[in-house]
């Protein structure tokens, strides 16, 4: 059996993270692995026997749903959210506490679309197949005040924290880790640029409402736990 992810160049963040997320299963399986290029696209290639393809196939699609869930729609919502009141740090949050509220929900949405291909073409499929949840993302950015003071976004996160009661999450310099200590890089997919910002990303996505870290905390996370996960982070 062969499946094969594409997406646009400028969007192979998202296959590398299909990639490293499906490898461990992948050398499991015995699976072959390869990452192409053809004129503006990229795509990775798995192939392996066909006993394997139920496991492979179920990894891959919940693969494919985070990088919609995440990647997908933060470009939306960058691109559309401007809120007044907030600096360039602040409102990363705020992107990334909107992407977690309904992070699950969406996940799940996207998974019951895929259709069991041989050929997933990212970027068609979202486009395509995916009107309904373009128009629930859109409503939320209508429901987004054109004003979002510091204060409602300290406490958006605390109600975030209690809503998704996500566990435990272990936190050593920029990488996070969950409850059972597997490395979290869900942060990845959300385009770069911003220093010290992919960490406090990736905590927010957790959805966790208790954190350990390990060592001193970055300066940026130092400023993050204070003012949004003060009395919920222990220090070991």
């Amino acid at each position: 059996m062969e499946l094969i992810v594409s997406e646009r160049e400028s969007n192979a963040r998202y296959i590398a993270y299909i990639y490293t997320s499906l490898m461990p299963l992948a050398e499991a399986c015995g699976a072959k692995s390869a990452i192409s290029f053809d004129g503006e696209r990229i795509a990775l290639r798995l192939s392996a026997e066909e006993k394997y393809e139920p496991c492979l196939r179920r990894a891959a699609e919940e693969k494919l749903a985070e990088v919609v869930a995440i990647g997908y729609k933060y470009e939306l919502f960058r691109r559309a959210l401007h809120p007044a009141g907030l600096n360039k740090e602040e409102k990363e949050i705020l992107l990334a506490a909107l992407i977690a509220a309904d992070f699950l929900d969406d996940k799940r949405y996207v998974f019951t679309r895929l259709h069991g291909d041989r050929v997933y073409t990212l970027d068609g499929f979202c486009l395509f197949r995916l009107a309904a949840l373009k128009k629930k993302w859109e409503q939320v950015i209508d429901c987004v005040p054109v004003f979002f003071s510091p204060e409602k976004l300290a406490e958006f996160l605390r109600y975030l924290a209690r809503e998704e009661a996500g566990g435990k999450i272990f936190v050593r310099g920029e990488e996070i880790y969950d409850g059972k200590y597997r490395r979290l890089r869900r942060a990845t997919l959300i385009e770069e640029g911003i220093s010290d910002m992919n960490g406090i990303r990736e905590i927010i996505l957790s959805g966790a409402d208790e954190v350990e870290c390990a060592g001193m905390p970055t300066p940026g996370q130092e400023i993050f736990f204070k003012r949004y996960y003060a009395g919920k982070v222990n220090f070991i």
